[in-house]
């Protein structure tokens, strides 16, 4: 499966209701939080949002928190897959394994900490940490709890449109507006013109799947790290958002009817 650069673009409406927004440009899965994850063709989308997303975690036993890129930003340099159902990691220097002592071990070593895979299905609530200064690694944390079944930070889905990287490009061009930095589960085509962007109370059909838009999706130090690809560390990315965006770039959203999403699905606002 390959990044897909050419869905079509939606043309212009004059409304928006019970009309078609775009359609679905990319799906992506992140099986181990904060590790890279795939660019897939279709997702299963149950209540707790993307089957297989979010779905095990790291967990750092000297500080008993499930660690993320937002404080460990190493972890963006592994890769998680699921294949038929089983877990594979690939670190930067190796080969990919499955779960158990020797990846724990090799996660370990890495990491130069006590760390082992963890399940969220099991786990419970996990609690996380996060600079407070997105500038400094090395500031105070600011801790807080996530919900219980998936080390999603916060809500089932995350949503995200071309619209949104189009206008961000349009201010800084200079930057990498890239949308791995941004980790959405789904990518809409929908450009500026078109009144791409999403609006919390708003029901979504996407394909097989209904869901509500909660909120803005409040973005942090993740944006600004480095990952393979070529991404650089770039602090103005987050800067520039929190001056112009007041931090929010994508959606949260909570599901509503659970069924499949394929790449290219009409995306229609329905209320």
């Amino acid at each position: 499966m390959t990044t897909r650069d050419a869905v079509a673009t939606m043309p212009s409406m004059t409304t928006r209701e019970r009309s078609p927004l775009a359609r679905v440009a990319s799906l992506w899965r992140y099986p181990v939080k904060s590790m890279q994850g795939e660019d897939c063709d279709e997702l299963h989308v149950n209540e707790h949002g993307v089957v297989g997303d979010r779905a095990f975690g790291v967990f750092d036993s000297v500080s008993k928190t499930v660690i993320s890129a937002k404080r460990e930003g190493r972890l963006l340099e592994a890769e998680a897959t699921l294949s038929s159902g089983e877990l594979v990691v690939t670190l930067p220097v190796g080969q990919g394994m499955g779960r158990g002592a020797a990846l724990d071990e090799s996660l370990s070593r890495w990491l130069e900490r006590p760390v082992r895979l963890v399940e969220a299905a099991t786990f419970g609530s996990a609690t996380y940490e996060c600079p407070e200064d997105f500038e400094h690694d090395d500031s105070s944390l600011d801790e807080w709890e996530g919900p219980n079944g998936s080390f999603v930070d916060e809500s089932p889905l995350h949503l995200l449109t071309s619209a949104d990287l189009e206008r961000l490009k349009g201010e800084r061009p200079e930057l990498q507006w890239d949308v791995r930095r941004f980790r959405p589960n789904v990518l809409i085509d929908a450009s500026y013109e078109s009144q791409g962007s999403l609006e919390p109370g708003e029901r979504l059909q996407l394909g097989g799947v209904e869901v509500e838009i909660q909120k803005g999706c409040t973005r942090c130090v993740m944006t600004t790290r480095p990952q393979p690809g070529s991404l650089d560390r770039q602090l103005d990315i987050l800067r520039h958002v929190a001056k112009e965006h007041e931090s929010v770039v994508g959606v949260r959203a909570m599901v509503v009817t659970t069924g499949l999403v394929k790449l290219g699905d009409q995306v229609r606002v329905i209320n």
